[in-house]
């Protein structure tokens, strides 16, 4: 009645996927039995177990060993089924089918998993493992450096032999690696079927009217299969975004997203329990006709699809969750502050002196999610409501918006001016911004809602250039009859740094030329620009340089003292036809005083009598007055004097003393009005080595 034939072969391997379909394919099941298997209906254990092996993390790396080996067939006789069998065995109803045959052996499964976070997969590691598939089971030699990586991997095994906890030391996982060909006994006592062939009973005998139908088609279960598989797999995804070290710190900022991450597995983990048990009642009917359990089958899975839990939508959800992190974890590790209230953000752009804020402004994870609101009323609905919240699905968040939050990063290291300028972003509820839009503040009031970063005009031209203003012409970017320019200009530093920006809209784009005005002469300015409208606003262009012109001013001035007065006269400054001079300006200096006096002439005559008392006055100078501007001053030219005359009460002696300083030979002092002050005749008394004679 039954042969048994020999067959000892061992195999051993590294499996390439980890994925629920090649753990099956490695455990050569049939795909019926996969089915049943996935949906519940069947208990496993030993090397099987593996099946259960939780899913590889995104940040965690994993090398599959498997060990496989057969010692013997046994058959029953083919004369078995070409008799005709008793009638008592084929109208049983409760049984299908015959075993035929078993094939015996063992399986083992070495699951090494990294101890730490990997971010790429170790081929060292699995360099390693191969090389434990290539050496005698007995002499396994592994050289220091593998033992070494080997270390920093822990061992889960799953086995049809054998009994140990998991999971188990690298070490330990080698130890019984070693140890497997003995397990399965001398004689190969132990081993456990590996895989059995069934015959129909209805073939037995054709006649019969109760042979058992098999219910669920394959293909209707295999894409059951696959959707509890992406089920499992998105879960943990979710999973590693919470647990993920790159993502801890962002997580502490805005505890909302581990909550959302956690509600979210929580309702996948329910679903898939629901759709797992409708599914296995299905697979459980085996006296019901095959085409009316697959059409409910086909149904279920129909439902599945149009659910909210369907890949597409769950996929969408988890990729704008991991968006969402990885743009905090940008602007964290751009050293960018990530404000969380409106008062927090009126604050940072009202800052004193922070007079220029760039915002950009990011999603709220306060706020509610309609989507895990559309999943829990879809589990609560069971699966049955359509109403408008049911239909709601995520929108994806698009490249632009990436590369939007590169751009913003990459505007915010090249800023220059961070003591006036700051770069920060927002995350605050009920803001009405659009969400990865960028604001602009200026003096604390809002100049765009909606800054296009990727949209950059021409650098400004410069038309002309005079001695306090410049004339620009900038270019069209947007609707021109809707257009607006935000002009900013500054003073460059001697060290070519920024200095405070200023800033003029002008409203009518519709100009060819623009002035800027009030500039100092003969001073370098940097100028950019934007171009707004109502809807949105570009960055600012390229930085264009120019230096503004100076008047021409007047020869040195040459002086005659004539009594009490100083007859002062200059070469005329040269001026062009467009802006003549007007009048001079003639400054003087006197002993004693702080700053210059002024006195301005009747015409643009190029002399002046001055009547001050000649023994007061030492300095003077000359400055050109045009329409709107006056020129610098001309060089100085110093005033003779025999005999310092001072009135003490009037005068400071320390600024005195600074004028007598300044003389190569000195001079005699007449003092008059003389001060009771202590501090001025103390003063006075620090003046006397510089005096000739004091009269």
């Amino acid at each position: 009645m039954k042969v048994s034939l020999p067959r000892p072969q061992t195999e051993v391997k590294v499996l390439e996927g980890d994925a629920l379909q090649e753990r099956f394919r490695a455990l050569e099941t049939s795909p019926m039995l996969r089915a049943r298997t996935l949906h519940g209906l069947l208990e496993v254990s030993g090397a099987a177990a593996f099946l259960n092996h939780p899913v590889q993390s995104q940040h965690q790396d994993r090398v599959i060993l498997h060990y496989r080996t057969t010692t013997r067939l046994d058959m029953i006789s083919q004369r078995l089924l070409q008799e005709e069998a008793p009638t008592s065995v084929i109208n049983s109803a409760t049984a299908t089918h015959v075993i035929i045959a078993v094939f015996y052996g063992a399986q083992a499964f070495f699951v090494f998993d990294s101890k730490n976070n990997i971010s790429e997969k170790n081929t060292e590691m699995v360099q390693v493992v191969k090389k434990m598939t290539s050496l005698v089971c007995s002499n396994l030699h592994l050289n220091v450096n593998e033992k070494a990586k080997g270390l920093l991997y822990h061992c889960n095994l799953y086995t049809d032999v054998g009994d140990w906890k998991n999971p188990v030391s690298f070490n330990k996982a080698l130890e019984i690696y070693g140890s497997l060909p003995t397990l399965l006994g001398s004689k190969g006592e132990r081993a456990v079927p590996l895989k059995v062939w069934l015959y129909p009973l209805k073939k037995l005998d054709k006649s019969s009217l109760c042979a058992a139908l098999t219910g669920v088609s394959e293909n209707l279960m295999n894409r059951a299969g696959n959707i509890l598989e992406h089920l499992r797999k998105q879960i943990r995804i979710g999973q590693d975004l919470m647990t993920s070290q790159t993502n801890l710190t962002v997580i502490m900022w805005f505890p909302a997203l581990k909550y959302k991450l956690i509600e979210f597995s929580e309702l996948l983990q329910k679903y898939k329990k629901d759709f797992q048990r409708e599914i296995t009642e299905m697979a459980e009917v085996i006296n019901v006709k095959d085409e009316k359990v697959n059409n409910k089958v086909q149904n279920i899975l129909e439902r599945h699809s149009r659910s909210p839990f369907s890949a597409e939508k769950t996929n969408q959800w988890l990729e704008n969750k991991e968006t969402e992190l990885n743009a905090l974890n940008d602007c964290k590790a751009a050293d960018i502050a990530v404000v969380k209230s409106q008062a927090e953000l009126q604050q940072v752009t009202g800052l004193s002196p922070i007079t220029r804020v760039m915002c950009l402004s990011l999603f709220s994870p306060d706020a509610e999610d309609l989507f895990l609101a559309t999943l829990k009323q879809h589990i609560e609905s069971h699966n049955t409501a359509q109403n408008d919240l049911l239909l709601y699905r995520p929108v994806g968040i698009s490249q632009k918006v990436l590369t939007d939050i590169q751009l913003f990063i990459a505007a915010k290291e090249a800023n220059d001016d961070t003591e006036h300028t700051k770069f920060i972003a927002a995350s605050v509820p009920g803001d009405g911004f659009q969400e990865y839009s960028v604001q602009f503040y200026y003096a604390g009031m809002i100049v765009s809602r909606n800054v296009m970063l990727g949209l950059k005009p021409d650098p400004p031209q410069i038309a002309q250039v005079q001695h306090t203003s410049v004339s620009l012409k900038l270019n069209h970017l947007l609707n021109k009859s809707t257009e607006r320019y935000v002009v900013d200009y500054g003073v460059v530093s001697n060290d070519g740094m920024d200095n405070t920006w200023k800033q003029m809209v002008y409203p009518e784009a519709l100009k060819e030329i623009h002035v800027l005005s009030g500039l100092e002469q003969d001073t370098e300015y940097q100028v950019r620009y934007a171009v707004a409208d109502n809807q949105c606003m570009s960055s600012f262009s390229c930085i264009v340089i120019f230096k503004t012109t100076s008047p021409a001013r007047p020869g040195q001035p040459s002086v005659k003292m004539i009594d009490e007065t100083i007859r002062i006269t200059w070469l005329k400054a040269e001026d062009d036809e467009d802006r003549p001079v007007l009048q001079y300006m003639v400054e003087y200096k006197e002993a004693g005083l702080e700053g210059w006096s002024s006195v301005l002439t009747q015409g643009p005559d190029c002399e002046f009598t001055l009547t001050v008392p000649h023994s007061t006055c030492y300095r003077v100078r000359v400055s050109a007055v045009y329409e709107d501007i006056t020129s610098k001053p001309s060089e100085e030219t110093p005033v003779p004097v025999d005999v310092w005359s001072i009135k003490l009460s009037e005068r400071k002696s320390s600024i005195l003393l600074e004028v007598l300083k300044l003389q190569t030979e000195k001079k005699p002092v007449v003092l008059i009005d003389w001060t009771d002050e202590e501090s001025e005749v103390k003063g006075f008394l620090q003046c006397l080595p510089f005096i000739s004679q004091l009269r």
